[in-house]
């Protein structure tokens, strides 16, 4: 159990905190990496002096501290100083070396060595470090009970904006974008996120290179958590995701799909259609593959949703097509086309509230982009130079957010306490009590 220090660099903890006290995820997250650099036989030392915990204890703190290498390894040194002396009545100041430059005695390493050891992790240990992580993270939710097997599989993209001078093609990892502030540089990750009642946990990220499909990775990770008894019911995502390859696999698995539809030019002339006749709002659709690869296979047999995301009638969007109220380009802005691979029942009152439901259940997929808001809170950005080390800093950050919404989920299992304690810690709170509650004892 965490012991709650109440005097010196100590934090006194809330009521809730007493009640269910924070578990100790600055460990857990440094035994899992240490096991895998074991597990990869990796150098467990570093230099004469400092060992593969610091340098791990440095970049965990660099996602939980909110702050960059130098300023987290800083902290730490100020703080394992102030511990080492606590009980000392007569305090002693860090030894000064010579020469050219005043350097003082650590206690940890600082942000350069840090920087160095970082730039020795190979790619291979950052993937496997990460899928075994996710699976501990998730592991753990299983044996708390705070998901279930049942759970909701949600996909999105997410940009990362670069500004330096290493451009495609020789850094397949740096695509062009728009809308970026001052650059048309990105890279771009793949996140993966389960949702089990009201719990959502990352158990996925990956870089996508440019020129090269996300399925292979959305498609092993769905096969990773059928072997761990996962029951998937469906697939939220993008619009940009819904392509032959991806449905193809989930056809194979029985997973259904949920998610919006780019409006191609067979799109529009649908949406035209509906707009001048007022047919029915639910198209069967037949989504094909490339000829060059997918000549003689059948297509997928999928359905559109005619709809509006902002709460609007088809019927009025409708009338002012006829009345010239608006433009056609106008109107086609304001409707919005569900993909699905669900069958529609029978009966118009039933096709209704099956389409609702539909939509209903896609809301849920705007808890990703929730998601991606809060990783970049975690952190400031890293100034790793590589794509390797890059990689590793912006997976530190979904470990983290993964340990955050685990903790959120043990307190709503709080019972006879007030409602305001069941929302569990906000992320600057958490941040700082897992540092000062594990670090500073």
């Amino acid at each position: 159990m965490t012991i709650f220090p109440t005097g010196g660099m100590g934090l006194i903890p809330k009521n809730a905190e007493k009640s269910v006290p924070y578990e100790n995820w600055l460990s857990f997250l440094k035994n899992l990496a240490l096991f895998c650099l074991r597990k990869a036989h990796l150098s467990q030392k570093k230099g004469s002096k400092y060992s593969a915990v610091d340098y791990w204890l440095i970049l965990l703190l660099h996602a939980h501290l909110t702050k960059s290498l130098d300023e987290s390894s800083d902290e730490l040194n100020q703080i394992l100083w102030e511990n080492s002396q606590k009980h000392q009545r007569r305090k002693v100041s860090p030894k000064i070396y010579k020469g050219q430059f005043e350097r003082k005695e650590r206690k940890c390493p600082n942000g350069d060595q840090v920087r160095k050891y970082r730039a020795t992790l190979p790619k291979y240990l950052i993937d496997n470090l990460n899928r075994f992580i996710f699976e501990s993270q998730i592991e753990y939710a299983l044996e708390h009970k705070l998901i279930s097997k049942e759970i909701e599989y949600i996909v999105d993209n997410t940009d990362q904006w670069y500004y330096g001078t290493d451009r495609y093609p020789q850094n397949q990892y740096i695509t062009k974008g728009h809308n970026g502030p001052g650059t048309k540089r990105k890279r771009k990750y793949l996140g993966l996120m389960i949702k089990s009642g009201t719990t959502f946990l990352y158990c996925g990220v990956d870089i996508i290179k440019k020129k090269h499909s996300n399925v292979p990775y959305m498609i092993n990770t769905i096969d990773w958590l059928r072997q761990k008894g996962f029951n998937l019911k469906h697939v939220l995502a993008d619009r940009w995701f819904p392509t032959y390859e991806f449905l193809a696999e989930l056809e194979i698995r029985n997973i259904q799909y949920i998610g919006p539809y780019k409006k191609y030019a067979p799109i529009k002339d649908i949406l035209v259609d509906y707009l001048k006749t007022g047919k029915d709002y639910i198209v069967p659709y037949t989504i094909k593959g490339a000829p060059a690869k997918h000549y003689k296979k059948t297509g997928i047999k999928v359905w559109l949703i005619i709809t509006n995301g902002q709460g609007r009638r088809l019927r009025e969007i409708r009338t002012e097509y006829l009345t010239k109220t608006k433009s056609e380009e106008e109107c086609l802005e304001e409707l919005m086309v569900m993909l699905t691979t669900y069958q529609p029942p029978k009966g118009k009152k039933r096709k209704q509230g099956w389409a609702v439901q539909i939509f209903n259940r896609y809301l849920k997929r705007w808890q990703i982009e929730t998601g991606f808001r809060d990783l970049n809170r975690i952190t400031p950005p890293s100034n790793a130079r590589t794509n390797t080390r890059k990689f590793l800093m912006t997976s530190v950050r979904y470990w983290v957010y993964n340990c955050w919404q685990l903790e959120r989920a043990r307190r709503k299992k709080l019972r006879n306490c007030p409602k305001s304690w069941k929302k569990g810690p906000t992320l600057r709170r958490f941040e700082y009590c897992v540092v000062r509650m594990e670090v500073c004892v």
